[in-house]
C-alpha cells in the first residue's frame, strides 16, 4: 500500500499571538504547494504555554490540520522541550516530510531530531523538485552559492529539511479551507529544559531581515559606490532602517546576497520603503510592491521605480545625501524627532 505523504510544518510562531513572520507563511506556502503536486495533506505545528487560534491564517494556506503543543515549559523556544514534545508524535505518525525554516530554530532542532530518528537532513535547501514524488530530488547552494547540490534520500523514514528563507514565496490559497486543530499536552518537566530564558533584545535594525524590517533603505547600483554606500549606511542608522538592495550590488560583492530584494530574493512589505539609486526592473519592484510607503531617489527621470513610487525625486544621491542626513541631524538635536 502506498505511503501517505504527510507534509509537516514548524512556522515559527508560538501562542504569544504576535503577527505572523514572513517566514513562516512562506513555509506554509511552499507546503502546500508540495501537498498539492504529490496528493499530501498539511500539518502545522504551534508550541507554546497558551491555546492561540491561527486557524484562519492555516486556512488561508491549506492546512488541514493543526497540533497545538501546549505546556508553561513551552513559553519560550528550547531545543530540548521542543525535542521531548515533537518526537513522540513524530515516531508515531512517521510524516513523509517535515519541513521547517534554515534559521537558528531550524539549525538546532532539525539535527537533533534527524539524530533520534535515524534519518537524515537537508539544510538550507533551496528548491524541491517532485516530478518523481517517489524520490523527491532537494538542492542546496554550495561553493558560495554558485552551484547547487542536488540530493536524494535514501530512507523511509521522515525526510527533515530545512528551507532557505530566501527561496520562500508567500501566496495564500484562493479560498480558505478548515482546519482541525488538536492541543496537545506533553508533560514536561523541569528536568527536560537544560537551559533558561533570560530576556529578549531588540533586534538591532541593522542585521533584522529586511523581510521583517518595518523601514527598509535599499541601495542600487548608482548608491553603492565607495563614495556613497557609507552614507547610505549613515542614513538607515539614523533612521533605524535596515539595508536592503538590488541584484547587480550583490554579484558586485558590496552587499551580502541575504539583503537582495525582488523576486529572486526577498520579498518585503515595510511601512516605509526608501530606494536610492535603484532603476526599478521588474524582478525588483516584484519584491517590494505590499510596501506602505515607496519612497524613490534617482537621477534619471525615466528611471521606471518612478512608476511604482509613492513618491519620486529627480536628483544626484552626491547632493541628496548629506543634505537629508544634516537636515535629520539637526531635527534631532532640536527635538523635532525622537
Amino acid at each position: 500500500m502506498a505511503r501517505t505523504r504527510n507534509i509537516w510544518v514548524l512556522p515559527e510562531i508560538n501562542g504569544n499571538g504576535e503577527e505572523i513572520s514572513q517566514l513562516s507563511l512562506g513555509l506554509l506556502t511552499e507546503s502546500r504547494y508540495i501537498a498539492e503536486k504529490v496528493g499530501g495533506t498539511v500539518t502545522a505545528l504551534v508550541l507554546g504555554d497558551q491555546t492561540p487560534d491561527y486557524s484562519r491564517v492555516f486556512g488561508q494556506y491549506e492546512v488541514s490540520r493543526a497540533y497545538i503543543f501546549q505546556d508553561p515549559l513551552l513559553q519560550n523556544y528550547s531545543a530540548e522541550v521542543y525535542v521531548e514534545s515533537l518526537l513522540p508524535r513524530i515516531q508515531a505518525e512517521k510524516p513523509w516530510l517535515f519541513l521547517m525554516g534554515h534559521t537558528a530554530i531550524g539549525r538546532e532542532l532539525a539535527p537533533r531530531l534527524a539524530a533520534l530518528l535515524e534519518t537524515g537532513v537537508i539544510s538550507q535547501c533551496a528548491k524541491i523538485e517532485l516530478s518523481q514524488p517517489e524520490h523527491p530530488k532537494f538542492y542546496r547552494p554550495v561553493y558560495g552559492d554558485q552551484l547547487f547540490q542536488e540530493v536524494i534520500f535514501q530512507t523511509d523514514n521522515t525526510m527533515l529539511v530545512t528551507m532557505d528563507p530566501q527561496s520562500l514565496n508567500v501566496a495564500p490559497a484562493a479560498r480558505v479551507g478548515k482546519v482541525r486543530a488538536l492541543t496537545i499536552e506533553p508533560k514536561l518537566t523541569a528536568e527536560s529544559l537544560k537551559t533558561r530564558h533570560l530576556e529578549y533584545l531588540p533586534a538591532d535594525f541593522q542585521t533584522v531581515d529586511v523581510a521583517d524590517a518595518d523601514t527598509v533603505i535599499s541601495a542600487g547600483m548608482g548608491a553603492a559606490t565607495d563614495e556613497l554606500l557609507p552614507l547610505v549606511e549613515e542614513l538607515a542608522g539614523l533612521i533605524e532602517g535596515a539595508i536592503g538592495t538590488t541584484r547587480p550590488v550583490v554579484d558586485g560583492g558590496k552587499i551580502p546576497r541575504e539583503r537582495m530584494i525582488g523576486q529572486t530574493g526577498k520579498v518585503v512589505s515595510p511601512e516605509f520603503y526608501l530606494a536610492l539609486g535603484i532603476s526599478g526592473a521588474t524582478h525588483h519592484v516584484g519584491g517590494i510592491q505590499d510596501s506602505g510607503k515607496i519612497v524613490a531617489i534617482n537621477r534619471d527621470p525615466q528611471a521606471p521605480i518612478f512608476q511604482s513610487s509613492d513618491v519620486g525625486i529627480t536628483a544626484d544621491l552626491k547632493d541628496v545625501l548629506p543634505v537629508l542626513i544634516e537636515r535629520i541631524k539637526r531635527a534631532r538635536d532640536n527635538g523635532e524627532i525622537l
